[in-house]
């Protein structure tokens, strides 16, 4: 039997579970990995027991595929031995998180492994890191006269944006309402409980201010204007390794309330100062699937140079879903691509943003707003 083109490691997770729905709606041939068994594995191919820390199952578990997409969390403790294990196994390795600690570590530790077994590696591939990243490229290259076109797959390197000239700043933000957090998505938060922040300004990263605001319009349907605050995304990780710019750093907005934004602003401002041992003594809640359906966001990209700027907004609703939709046609790409770019790779590097953006737009139920163009900023509903 010929051995499916994906396996989703952490299938029975409330994001791998969603990835396998997206995967059998689009009829990809596919297998699941999970650290238990699971009653009802549903249509997959096969599946097997693996364990992050079991180098034997992962190979066993990857062997014949040809991507492996990491749901399993937290990606602090999975995602290193995960991707060594796929590219062992000569799979192509992405994942879902945007933590920017985790990011970070996988480009210093493992960037060479990728490149030298010829594979791609993309951590990053979900909402809170490939949506920003791709609408920050956009935003770029239509700042900077940028025509290029073609296919959403790259097959050559991508030459990086405004070498010649930076940009001034590139602030992506990531607003929500009605927000509710798996359990997974906790414990990451939890880790990440004594870290701060950073920014990349002009050829380094820095730690961020504390705390730091920005004022963000969302859109009239999660109410207009309102503070976001810095915020450790993984789109400054990546952004800057296909877009050249001053500044690129990250918000995020939970709430619509001033006072429950100060009261935000304390919090992150304090985060950094608790010891991390704390994080052990927190316990995350699982909330029913039904709230994460409920739960609005935008992504809006910000991209400045002088006195001319421009903005991309994707909304949408259901992040779990729309991360989902993101890193099944992440991999989907991989598994048919052809000759293109190796090794650690940012989204931006692999897709071209504009024609990408729109096929995940039309996949996730999202609406494109850019504020240039022949569109004049009217809405993209796609």
């Amino acid at each position: 039997m010929k051995s499916p083109d994906i396996c989703v490691f952490g299938a029975d997770g409330v994001v791998g579970r969603r990835i396998c729905i997206e995967l059998t709606a689009a009829g990809a041939a596919f297998s699941i990995a999970t650290r238990r068994a699971v009653s009802d594995p549903g249509v997959a191919v096969r599946a097997h027991l693996a364990d992050a820390f079991d180098a034997a199952s992962l190979a066993a578990a990857f062997s014949g595929a040809r991507v492996v997409i990491n749901a399993a969390g937290p990606l602090r403790e999975t995602a290193a031995p995960v991707l060594v294990g796929a590219l062992s196994a000569g799979a192509h390795y992405l994942d879902l998180g945007g933590e920017q600690a985790v990011l970070k570590s996988l480009y210093e530790r493992h960037e060479s492994t990728a490149r030298r077994a010829g594979l791609i590696a993309l951590p990053g591939a979900g909402l809170d890191c490939m949506i920003g990243d791709l609408a920050a490229a956009w935003a770029a290259q239509q700042l900077c006269g940028d025509a290029s076109s073609g296919p959403a797959v790259r097959c050559a390197p991508a030459e990086r944006i405004a070498e010649d000239r930076p940009l001034d700043e590139i602030c992506v933000s990531y607003v929500f309402d009605d927000l509710a957090v798996s359990a997974g998505s906790q414990r990451a938060l939890f880790g990440a409980v004594g870290g701060r922040a950073l920014v990349w300004r002009r050829d380094r990263w820095e730690p961020g201010r504390a705390g730091d605001k920005r004022r963000v319009n969302a859109g009239p349907t999660l109410g207009g204007e309102r503070d976001a605050i810095m915020h450790a995304g993984g789109d400054v990780m990546t952004v800057p390794r296909h877009v050249a710019a001053n500044l690129v750093a990250t918000y995020v907005s939970t709430t619509r309330g001033a006072a429950s934004g100060v009261l935000m602003r304390l919090l992150a401002t304090a985060l950094p100062l608790v010891p991390r041992a704390a994080s052990e003594l927190l316990a995350p809640f699982a909330p029913p699937d039904a709230d994460y359906a409920r739960t609005r966001f935008a992504v809006v990209v910000q991209v400045r140079r002088g006195f001319s700027a421009a903005q991309i907004a994707v909304r949408g609703s259901d992040p779990y879903r729309t991360t989902a939709v993101t890193a099944a046609w992440a991999a989907r790409q991989l598994a048919t691509r052809g000759a293109g770019p190796v090794g650690m790779r940012a989204p931006g590097e692999l897709f071209r943003a504009e024609p990408a953006l729109r096929e995940l737009a039309n996949a996730a139920g999202l609406t494109i707003e850019p504020s240039f163009g022949s569109f004049g900023g009217s809405a993209l509903p796609r």
